[in-house]
């Protein structure tokens, strides 16, 4: 069988996070994240959007996920990707479908905005415009100061038909009350 879970959720939502702890758990879980790939390929996640570093990522996380299915017909993979829309998750499974995946489920973070709030501030390379002139190291993104809740609502609200998007399951996760095992035994109990 091949499975993939497809992290969901809005920046500084605890998502990564929450997919290391979960491969620590099961050695066998693969993890895709586009961010380490944008990491390994570039030292950071917020790059200039005019430079196609995003897009050139993405086809490298195609690349690797599509690799990862050829050489096993059983697979199990979290891919830890950005996903805005209900068209952007629709292409993803699509895609994975595509590559062969039997079984796809959404882990949807929901975790409270004061956390999301609070961890947006603690990513590298992210800092508040009201620091600019104190803060201009190079590679620093500057960020409005109600930028994680904007995002956070625009990104529910975008999210609000994730049940119709083409997940065989959708597992809503709040990592600070759901343990990665506890989310990895709903996955796995999948009936198709």
């Amino acid at each position: 069988m091949k499975e993939v879970i497809v992290t969901v959720g809005p920046r500084a939502s605890g998502k990564s996070d929450f997919c290391e702890r979960a491969i620590a758990l099961d050695s066998s879980i693969v993890l895709i994240s586009r961010d380490k790939i944008l990491i390994e390929l570039f030292g950071k996640t917020s790059l200039d959007p005019y430079t196609g570093g995003h897009e050139y990522a993405i086809e490298q996380m195609w690349k690797i996920t599509k690799g990862r299915f050829k050489v096993s017909s059983d697979v199990r993979i979290i891919l830890d990707t950005w996903s805005g829309s209900s068209q952007e998750r629709a292409r993803i499974n699509r895609k994975l479908r595509s590559f062969g995946a039997d079984q796809i489920v959404a882990w949807y973070f929901i975790t409270p905005i004061e956390f999301v709030d609070k961890w947006f501030w603690k990513k590298p390379g992210v800092a508040k415009i009201a620091d600019m002139g104190t803060r201009r190291e190079k590679g620093l993104v500057f960020f409005c100061e109600d930028s994680p809740r904007h995002d956070y609502q625009l990104f529910h609200e975008l999210a609000s038909t994730i049940d119709s998007d083409g997940f065989d399951k959708v597992v809503r996760i709040n990592p600070l009350t759901m343990k990665p095992k506890d989310a990895l035994i709903v996955e796995a109990s999948l009936d198709l």
